[in-house]
């Protein structure tokens, strides 16, 4: 979870046992938000402290206990990218799910198409399927609201990886992207996705956030959420090696969903992050992809700390296939066109 310049971040946790709003009251009449249950973000440094954001977004308002999303299945959940009608919502839900604040530029870059995103979101009209009368009726009344119960956004640019890419390739951006970028424009496009390639993106695509909402956690969706994105990587940005993420040490939950979908602890930063007046750390995960592998000194030191051989003889054997490995890629990547 990166929550700096370029935030980032994931939010899983139990479903509470209720997240019940309450008929309507005198302060709900007057506008006073008193009367809404708190965030439940594993992403939050003390959940139970005052500064945890109320539950304002829209979706409560259909979705507002666990029991209510247990009636759905991921199957009828929807992903499309976020456009523009999204954006008030979407800047609501990052307010619930991370302690920080983002500038208007991340969110209107989201919504527009320059950074990659997926949302997943459910209607009523999905949800209805059984009674194609009954949903003639709805859609002459009034298109059926869509709720949005998560999403992801991701970058490619090198303004959001250019501090990073030391710890994940082993070298610098200005050495390892401008090949890509000589290349010019590239077109991506999966599904619908809105994203505009331009001369300044490289071989890294870093995970800036991923949220669902409060009441359709623990339901696989932010899994989904990731695996769709990196196959959108995959089959769409062969000059990306790796789908990297910044997420603070506390944030087990979050953890646990990188390690399940195959990323790789590379680094540690004390004090990465400044939340709530206090300092905490952050790990970077990596997935890496197209021939990537992370860099020298994370292998040497993964071969001795973690898989260490028996002998001198057979780690100097790793070792030495690990190289001979390395420069056969880096023969295929300098033979590309």
């Amino acid at each position: 979870m990166v929550m700096a310049a370029d935030p980032s971040g994931w939010i899983e946790g139990p479903i509470p046992d209720q997240v019940e709003l309450p008929p309507a009251t005198e302060a709900e009449a007057t506008g006073a938000d008193d009367y809404l249950p708190r965030s439940s973000s594993s992403a939050m440094p003390d959940p139970n402290a005052a500064s945890v954001p109320r539950l304002k977004a829209r979706v409560h308002r259909r979705f507002s206990t666990a029991d209510v999303c247990a009636t759905l299945s991921l199957s009828e959940v929807r992903f499309r990218p976020l456009q523009a009608s999204d954006l008030e919502e979407m800047m609501t839900l990052h307010t619930e799910w991370f302690p920080v604040s983002y500038d208007q530029a991340f969110y209107d870059k989201s919504v527009n198409g320059q950074l990659f995103s997926l949302v997943a979101t459910h209607s009523a009209a999905s949800q209805s399927g059984g009674s194609s009368s009954s949903a003639a009726v709805v859609h002459e009344a009034e298109e059926p609201e869509e709720s949005l119960l998560g999403m992801i956004t991701m970058s490619t640019f090198c303004e959001h990886h250019g501090e990073d890419i030391k710890h994940i390739l082993g070298g610098e951006c200005e050495d390892l992207c401008k090949r890509k970028r000589s290349r010019g424009p590239v077109s991506d496009a999966e599904e619908g996705q809105a994203v505009q390639s331009t001369g300044n993106t490289g071989q890294l695509a870093y995970i800036l956030t991923v949220g669902v909402c409060d009441a359709f956690r623990r339901r696989g969706l932010a899994k989904e959420l990731i695996r769709r994105s990196i196959a959108h990587v995959d089959q769409n940005m062969p000059e990306v090696l790796a789908v990297y993420l910044h997420v603070v040490t506390y944030n087990q939950a979050a953890i646990r969903l990188y390690e399940s979908t195959s990323f790789t602890c590379i680094e540690h930063f004390p004090s990465f992050y400044f939340l709530h007046g206090s300092h905490y750390d952050s790990f970077l995960y990596a997935l890496y992809l197209h021939g990537g592998h992370p860099p020298w000194k994370w292998r040497f030191r993964n071969l001795w700390s973690l898989g260490r051989p028996t002998t001198w003889r057979e780690w100097l054997v790793t070792a030495w296939s690990s190289l001979w490995q390395s420069d056969a890629d880096k023969r295929v990547q300098d033979s590309d066109p």
